[in-house]
């Protein structure tokens, strides 16, 4: 199973960007210098209404705004959005008035602020606020009769303030501000402010940050400070720790925002206002730099972490002044690490994680000057002294890093070390085996992203920082990020584009903590893929390689008999609990292993009620709804289970497919008795999903994909895309039904065929223009 907590540590910037980016409206434009009393009251006075313990605002300069950014259809992430969720709705209305109905057009001229809040029991919520200054008092009471759809019978008073409620949101018109929000305790939480002349306003770093800022139209404000509070409400457990230093990085950042039918940016900046205690303060260069490690890392490098600024100017000194400041400095090891850095003429650092071999592999990488000769030629890192090209040594100085540049280099264990070129590489054996063999330069980092969208927006040279993410074929990683509720979300929405990317790199400034930030995912036909290699070692480690994740629940369940959603959860203890759809106990049984990432319901007995079907280890379990096993389960299997089972329905019965620990795909009947007539589907590749079942022609067929090629089996697991010989089908071909027996799919080279999956006979299309 695949281990990626840490490696959401070096994206976490660009993660709580996106945290946010999912629950708050947001669209931000070009903006004017202003004071902050000239900010407030010429531009945006609604930020009044807002209380001071906001984490983030976003700030539109109308409704329309909101319609032509975030909720228009033309930017990958729209469907992020729940548009059942009550404020959507209200903001989709209040959008129509506008458009629509002349009494309510002078919202054209009204600001409006999305507001996220930490909202008690480890929940976050918006509030929208939005000026209504330039509207008459009759107009202000047919909106509210408007927006509560002529239900204005159902309110209460709150200190001055009439509440309504409406689709799920509370509503109120108070002073000159609407308000909305599906927490009364915001909507309520706002008056108090206004009635107290107290907001954000009073929050002495924002204001220092809003002086600072031009003041035209629409910005958004991060409140890093206050991002614990966001990240226990929609984050997972295991990565709330990461929040201390989210917290820490900057006091405030400011970001303007573009969005585009294939990606969202964002270029800002960061407010350091606590001086060495923000991490930022080490992220200030002048002038660029040209990060050069992607060129040497293999295609399919999930991130990459580079300080690459110009003559090797890292300004670890800020780092070390930060890590003094949380008494984590070590000062022998980074004085060590400073003449290390000398000596060789360091002038690029690099951290990637890479696939390889069923987990990530982290190796660490330091690219020597090339003008300096002499130094390199007179000194080494290794006891002997003497430069070993492409010699694979034991690395007797662990660590520099990790003390020089944050201890997210921690996360290689930097056991061994290989130069190679101008590169010295650290990391486990197996890996610098690689990079030795120079496969992984064969087909580049850089060339996958060369031959995708993705490079004409990315900044790939000309910055001192920068890290760099390959979600591709990884979308469920990133969405288990989030915490339950919200990672399905994610998880459907980043599946919906086959190609993703998120950036984040430093922009250089004479004086100011400048950044861009890339979200990008556009659906491709063909992903780009290296040529596979014939030779007597077989493809490089990361051409086999694929991600096995085992989900870790909770699982989804139907309760057969109110039709209500249940769950099963595998405590930490291994017990195994059904739970309400509030995640509450019902009961909890023994038991002893990890589940494998799946439970099945299956209608054993034919009779309308659903047992659970699980794996663990060498077994597979039925278990009832009151939590006894089902006869003839459980049931011991000659093999452990690496993920599953997998149930295929078939008119009146069912199938199941285990993957195995062994990389072999098995099919079993319904008491999970081998079929005698399966063929077990075994490649060199690691299978990290189960195949499609197509059905043409009153045949079935399996449709198998990995990470080098597409291969289609019959309905008893032989392969027919072996007629094929040295041409493969592509890992991404599409699965065209043209009659009873024909698919047409795309070959490894390019060219279109006609299978007939009967005969296994082929016919090459004339490419179509």
């Amino acid at each position: 199973m695949f281990k990626v907590r840490k490696a959401y540590i070096i994206v976490a910037i660009a993660t709580i960007t996106v945290v946010v980016s999912l629950l708050l409206i947001l669209y931000i434009r070009k903006r004017s210098e202003n004071r902050v009393s000239e900010f407030v009251n010429t531009s945006y006075g609604v930020l009044k209404a807002v209380p001071v313990d906001a984490v983030g605002l976003w700030l539109f300069k109308s409704p329309i705004a909101l319609a032509e950014g975030l909720f228009s259809q033309n930017h990958p992430y729209v469907s992020l959005f729940n548009q059942e969720n009550g404020l959507y709705k209200i903001s989709n209305r209040i959008i129509y008035l506008q458009k629509s109905e002349g009494e309510f057009q002078d919202l054209s001229d009204s600001k409006l602020i999305a507001s996220l809040h930490y909202s008690g029991k480890n929940e976050v919520s918006i509030l929208l606020s939005i000026s209504l200054e330039s509207m008459n008092q009759d107009s202000r009471s047919r909106l509210i009769e408007r927006l509560a759809e002529g239900n204005v019978g159902t309110y209460r008073n709150f200190n001055g303030a009439t509440l309504y409620y409406s689709s799920g949101v509370i509503l109120a018109i108070f002073r000159d501000y609407l308000l909305a929000s599906t927490s009364p305790l915001l909507v309520e939480s706002s008056v108090r402010h206004i009635n107290t002349g107290a907001s954000i306003l009073d929050n002495s770093d924002f204001s220092e940050a809003a002086k600072k800022t031009p003041a035209e139209e629409n910005l958004v404000f991060v409140n890093h400070i206050q991002i614990g509070k966001l990240f226990s409400g929609v984050a997972a457990n295991k990565y709330l720790k990461y929040a201390d230093f989210i917290s820490k990085y900057s006091s405030w950042s400011v970001m303007s925002a573009s969005f585009d039918k294939d990606f969202v940016r964002f270029e800002g900046r960061a407010f350091n206002l606590k001086g060495a205690g923000n991490f930022a303060t080490a992220m200030e260069w002048s002038r660029g730099g040209e990060p050069e490690a992607l060129y040497i890392l293999p295609y399919n490098t999930y991130s990459l972490l580079s300080f690459s600024p110009e003559r090797g100017d890292f300004n670890f000194s800020k780092v070390r002044e930060y890590r003094e400041l949380g008494k984590r400095l070590n000062p022998e090891v980074w004085r060590k690490g400073s003449e290390w850095l000398e000596l060789y003429d360091i002038e690029e650092v690099a951290l990637a994680s890479i696939p390889y071999g069923g987990n990530f592999e982290w190796v660490t990488m330091a690219r020597r000057s090339r003008e300096n000769l002499f130094k390199r030629v007179a000194s080494s890192i290794f006891k002997r002294g003497e430069m070993l090209r492409d010699t694979i040594v034991k690395n007797d100085n662990p660590g520099y890093l990790s003390e020089l540049a944050g201890s997210i280099f921690a996360s290689c264990s930097e056991e061994y070390i290989l130069n190679r070129g101008d590169w010295m590489i650290s990391g486990s054996k197996n890996i610098l085996e690689e990079f030795r063999s120079g496969r992984a330069s064969k087909f580049s980092m850089a060339d996958y992203i060369s031959e995708t969208p993705f490079a004409g927006e990315a900044t790939l040279q000309g910055t001192p920082f920068s890290v760099t993410v390959n979600i591709s074929g990884l979308q469920d990683s990133v969405a288990s990020f989030f915490k339950k509720g919200v990672s399905e979300r994610v998880g459907a929405t980043l599946k919906k584009r086959n190609l993703g990317f998120m950036q984040y790199s430093v922009t250089p400034h004479k004086e100011l903590s400048m950044f861009r930030l890339l979200f990008y995912a556009k659906n491709l036909e063909k992903l780009p893929t290296p040529p596979v290699e014939e030779s007597k070692t077989g493809p490089a480690g990361w051409q086999l390689d694929s991600i096995v994740k085992i989900p870790e629940g909770p699982y989804e369940l139907r309760n057969f008999d109110t039709g209500e959603r249940e769950y099963l959860v595998q405590l930490k203890n291994y017990r195994l609990q059904l739970a309400d759809k509030d995640l509450k106990g019902i009961w909890a049984i023994p038991f002893q292993t990890p589940l494998r990432g799946y439970v099945e319901q299956v209608d054993f007995y034919n009779n309308g009620k659903l047992q659970m079907l699980f794996a663990s280890g060498n077994m597979v379990y039925l278990l009832d709804r009151t939590g006894r096993y089902v006869n003839p389960y459980p049931r011991r299997l000659e093999r452990l289970v690496e993920l599953g089972p997998k149930v295929y329905r078939m008119k009146d019965t069912y199938l199941i497919m285990l993957l195995h620990t062994d990389n072999s795909l098995s099919l079993y009947d319904r008491e999970c008795r081998p079929l005698e007539a399966w063929r077990d589907i075994e490649v060199e590749e690691t299978i990290k999903e189960f195949p499609e079942l197509l059905e043409m022609g009153g045949n079935l067929y399996w449709i198998l994909r990995t990470q080098l090629k597409t291969r289609i089996y019959s309905v008893n697991g032989l392969e027919i895309t072996s007629s094929l010989g040295n041409h493969s089908l592509l890992p991404s071909t599409p699965v065209k039904r043209v009659s009873d027996a024909e698919v047409e799919v795309r070959r490894s080279d390019g060219a279109e065929i006609r299978l007939n999956l009967e005969t296994g006979d082929l016919k090459k299309l004339k490419k179509r223009r």
